[in-house]
Parts: C-alpha cells; structure tokens; sequence
C-alpha cells in the first residue's frame, strides 16, 4: 500500500501537470489525493518544501522505471530503441509527470534553488546514462550522455505540444535525430542499422 507522503507526492504532480505552479497549493494537493484538509502541510510544512518533494518523487520514479532500462544495453541500436521507447512513454502513458516536470523546468528559471535541485536529479540521470555509453564505447561518455538528455528533451517538448501523439508516429519520428546523434558520438559505432521494416 502506498504511503500517505507518497500519496501527496502523486497528487501533487497531477496538480502541477493540470494546474501548472500556480495551482500547487496545500489545499490543491489534499483535494487531488482526497485526503482531509491540512494532511499536506503536516508532511510539507512549506509551499518550497512540497515543490521540492515533487522534484524529489520525479527523481524516484525516474530511478524506478525509466534508468533501469538503460543500464546495460546490449548494443548501440539496443540503446536507441529503449531511449525512443521511454520518449515515447514520457508523451503519451506518462504524459502527467511530463508536464509536471516542464511546469518545474519552467519555473527554475527563475528560482535558483529550484534551478539546483532539477540540475542535481539532472545529473543523477546523466551519470546513470554515461555509464551505459561508456559500456558501449563512448569516449566522452558524461558529454554523449548531455546531448542524449537534449535531443531528448527537446523531442518531447515539441511532441507534447505540437504532436505527433501516437505511438507508432512518434517512435518513428523520434528514431532519427535520437539515432543521428549517438552514432556522431566518439567511440560509438557509426555504421547505420539495418532497414527495420517499419
């Protein structure tokens, strides 16, 4: 059974993902999660407390689902699939904690401790990604590893907004500008990959 802070965590992100950091309130989380009133400032005393435990809860549940499936791909096209599927994910089944996390992102740029708690989770992610590419090859892993978070991020930014939206669609779209760039990294293998029939 989960755990009521987890609980509020949750809430919280679905609050943030609809109602954007204006929305995030005390009140806002206690309401999502059905919970009674003052449940939330109980566990967050403060409003920066109960963003900072959502950022936290994203990091959780990044280094839950999505890192573990990049830490020891088979091969550089095994890599590209798994980076492309998790893109797909981030805009379509976990599209919520997606534009929680851009409600975030958006707001750290004008709130420094914000701006360090994301580069932080940031860099946790990217040390567990340098670490697959250097498996594979890669010279430079730490700065392979930055490019793939920013093709990345920017795929699914501009997907989440502008489309496409299905599955299929987006895992093609996202397939070449994610696999042009790991190939262009030093020590990865730049031959291309076999026509995959799709």
């Amino acid at each position: 059974m989960i755990d009521r802070r987890t609980q509020i965590l949750d809430a919280a992100l679905h609050v943030l993902a609809e109602q954007g950091m204006r929305g995030l309130t005390h009140r806002a989380a206690d309401t999502a999660a059905g919970i009674p009133a003052g449940s939330t400032s109980y566990y967050f005393r403060t409003r920066a407390a109960l963003v900072s435990g959502c950022l936290g809860r994203l990091l959780e549940i990044d280094l839950e689902t999505e890192v573990p499936l990049v830490a020891a791909p088979a091969s550089l096209d095994s890599l590209l699939e798994i980076v492309v599927r998790i893109g797909v994910e981030m805009v379509t089944t976990q599209r919520m904690r997606t534009m929680a996390r851009l409600q975030l992102t958006l707001a750290a740029a004008g709130d420094g401790e914000l701006r360090a708690g994301l580069t932080d989770a940031r860099a946790t992610i990217r040390a567990r990604g340098a670490e697959a590419l250097l498996a594979l090859g890669a010279t430079e892993a730490d700065v392979a590893a930055d490019r793939v978070l920013a093709v990345l991020d920017g795929l699914v930014l501009t997907a989440a907004v502008y489309g496409p939206h299905e599955p299929a669609e987006l895992a093609d779209w996202m397939r070449g500008p994610l696999e042009a760039m790991l190939r262009d990294q030093p020590g990865l293998d730049r031959t291309p990959a076999p026509p995959s029939g799709r």
